[in-house]
């Protein structure tokens, strides 16, 4: 760090914000992400920054702070910047649309643990258009089950629309099962159609 960075007053009553320590694996451009959030929320100067970033590295990503050579930083963007060189590899990939194709909904398994693998897989997803979408959630549905029968022969339209049909058939997806359950039924899934 520079003498300046060094010498910077912290604020009165500065509290360093809990955050989770980067060791060197994980997604780096999250963690510099939520420092960076944090520390505007406190508002707080470049050479605070500065000063508080290594407080947020262990293991292999403290050892590369600590092999930085002495008064090279002069600015929390060239901290950064060096940092997310050095761990590139950590850096999480964002997929592209392409990728919802392999969402496909498994044998038994309940339209609402699909729903929600492929919710998880469209957050990954940046810049997703709601038809590509729609499209590649209908494609992926089992095309034995009630559900899938049901939108094909009265098709939502839209995503939102979907959706709601979804939720729909999710709730009565579980009160069935619970019924199964009080029965002793041990049926898994959805019946295919008749």
């Amino acid at each position: 760090m520079s003498k300046a960075i060094e010498k910077a007053k912290l604020p009165p009553n500065f509290q360093m914000p809990q955050c989770d320590l980067y060791d060197g694996s994980g997604d780096l451009g999250e963690h510099v992400y939520q420092f960076q959030r944090n520390m505007l929320l406190l508002q707080v100067s470049d050479a605070i920054m500065c000063r508080a970033f290594p407080t947020t590295l262990r293991k292999a990503a403290h050892a590369w702070f600590k092999s930085l050579r002495p008064r090279s930083i002069h600015s929390f963007a060239q901290l950064s910047d060096l940092f997310q060189k050095y761990f590139v590899s950590s850096r999480t990939r964002r997929k592209n649309s392409a990728s919802l194709l392999n969402v496909v909904q498994e044998r038994n398994e309940f339209l609402s643990r699909y729903l929600g693998r492929f919710n998880a897989a469209t957050l990954e997803i940046d810049n997703l258009d709601e038809l590509v979408k729609y499209t590649a959630f209908m494609r992926g549905l089992r095309p034995t089950t009630k559900f899938a029968f049901a939108v094909n022969k009265s098709p939502p339209g839209n995503m939102s629309g979907l959706l709601d049909k979804a939720n729909k058939y999710i709730q009565a997806e579980e009160y069935l099962e619970t019924h199964k359950e009080h029965r002793g039924d041990n049926g898994q899934g959805q019946e295919k159609r008749a």
